[in-house]
C-alpha cells in the first residue's frame, strides 16, 4: 500500500493535498490578471475537485478507526473549527482594518455566520471565497454519518450510484424548476457527489481488494457523471471549458490509480509533503490576505512587477503564515480541543438536582 509518515499518515496523499492547495493558490494569483493570465495556471481552479476526492477517500478510511458517531463528530470538529476561526478571525479583522472588500460588505453578524461554516443557511456571503468549499464538505461529513448511525454504510455503493443517477437526472430534464434549483443551491453536495463517492471507491479497492471490476466501472461512472454535470461544479466553469476540466478530472483519476496501486510514490518529496501538512490553513488563508492586500500594495503601491510579487513575496508570506496557523494554533488546539471533547463526552456532567 502507500508509503506512510511516522504519524501513519500516507504520504501520497500529504504530496495530493499539498499540490492541489498550491495550484488554487496559483490560480488566485493568475486570475487577478484575467485574460492576461496563463492558461495552465487557470487549470488550479480544479484543485477543488482534487481536494473532494480526497476527502472522499480520507474520511471513509478513518471510519475504520473510530468507535462510535460521537468520536467521529469530535475528530471531525477539532480538526477543522480552530484552523477555520483563526483564518476568518484574521480575514475579519483585516478586512475591518483595511476598510473595504471588493465584493461583500463585511459586518459582524456576517462574521458570526462565518464562524460557524453555515453561512449558506444563514443567507450571509463568505467572508473569503475560498470558504464555499467549507459547507460542501460539512454536508458530506453529515452524510457520511447519518450512513455511519444508521448502519447503512454496506450499501454505500447502491446509495451513491443511485443518488448520482438521481441528480444526473433533475438536473438534465428539470433544471428549470425550482425545486431542482433549490437543491441545487442549498445542498451543494449534490454538485460534486461522484467526487466524493469516487475517492471512496478508490479507498474501497486500495482497503480490500475486493470486487475491484465492479468499483472500477463505479469510478468510470463517477468520472462520467462529474463531467456532465460541469455546469454546476463550482467557479471551474467560468474559466476552463468543459474539455479542459474534463482532462484535469482524468488527470486526478489516474493520480488516484497510480496512488491504490502503489505508483505513486514519484510525487513525494519534503516540499509537497510540507505543503500538505500546511494546506488547510493555506488554502483557507491566502486569497483575501493576497488578491487584497499583498498584492495590490507591491504591484500599485511599490511597483514591483507582479509575477515577482505573487512568486517570490506573496506566496512565501502566506505559506509563512501558514505555517504559523498549522503549528501553533492547528496541531495543538486541535489536539487539546479533542482531548476534552473526548473526556467531556465520556463523562458528562451530571445534572444539578434542585
Amino acid at each position: 500500500m502507500g508509503e506512510k509518515t511516522s504519524a501513519n499518515r500516507i504520504q501520497e496523499l500529504d504530496a495530493l493535498r499539498g499540490i492541489a492547495a498550491l495550484m488554487v493558490v496559483l490560480f488566485h494569483y493568475n486570475s487577478i490578471l484575467k485574460e492576461k493570465g496563463f492558461f495552465l495556471l487557470k487549470l488550479g481552479v480544479t484543485g477543488v475537485d482534487l481536494f473532494f476526492m480526497i476527502s472522499g477517500f480520507v474520511i471513509f478510511m478513518s471510519l475504520r478507526k473510530i468507535k462510535s458517531s460521537d468520536e467521529f463528530i469530535i475528530n471531525r470538529f477539532s480538526r477543522l473549527y480552530p484552523t477555520y476561526w483563526t483564518c476568518v478571525t484574521i480575514t475579519f479583522l483585516l478586512s475591518i482594518y483595511i476598510g473595504y472588500h471588493d465584493y461583500i460588505e463585511i459586518n459582524f453578524m456576517q462574521y458570526l455566520a462565518n464562524m460557524t461554516m453555515f453561512q449558506l443557511y444563514f443567507k450571509k456571503a463568505n467572508i473569503d471565497g475560498t470558504y464555499w468549499t467549507m459547507i460542501v464538505e460539512m454536508l458530506f461529513y453529515i452524510t457520511i454519518l447519518i450512513l455511519y448511525k444508521f448502519k447503512s454504510l454496506k450499501y454505500l455503493n447502491l446509495i451513491g450510484l443511485s443518488s448520482c443517477i438521481f441528480i444526473l437526472f433533475i438536473t438534465r430534464f428539470y433544471s428549470n424548476t425550482s425545486i431542482v434549483r433549490l437543491i441545487i443551491n442549498y445542498f451543494p453536495l449534490s454538485q460534486f457527489l461522484p467526487l466524493f463517492f469516487s475517492g471512496i471507491l478508490f479507498y474501497k479497492i486500495y482497503r480490500a481488494q475486493k470486487h475491484i471490476l465492479i468499483n472500477y466501472l463505479l469510478i468510470a461512472f463517477c468520472l462520467i457523471s462529474q463531467i456532465v454535470l460541469f455546469d454546476l461544479t463550482g467557479v471551474s466553469r467560468y474559466f476552463l471549458s468543459i474539455w479542459s476540466y474534463s482532462s484535469m478530472l482524468l488527470l486526478y483519476f489516474i493520480l488516484f490509480y497510480l496512488f491504490i496501486n502503489n505508483k505513486l510514490i514519484f510525487i513525494v518529496s519534503n516540499i509537497t509533503i510540507f505543503l500538505g501538512k500546511i494546506s488547510f490553513a493555506l488554502y483557507l488563508i491566502h486569497e483575501y490576505i493576497s488578491v487584497e492586500i499583498i498584492l495590490p500594495y507591491l504591484t500599485k503601491q511599490l511597483n514591483i512587477n507582479f509575477w515577482i510579487s505573487a512568486i517570490f513575496i506573496t506566496l512565501p508570506l502566506v505559506i509563512l503564515l501558514a505555517t504559523l496557523i498549522t503549528y501553533y494554533i492547528e496541531i495543538p488546539l486541535g489536539k487539546g480541543m479533542k482531548q476534552k471533547l473526548r473526556s467531556l463526552a465520556n463523562h458528562p456532567r451530571k445534572p444539578i438536582l434542585l
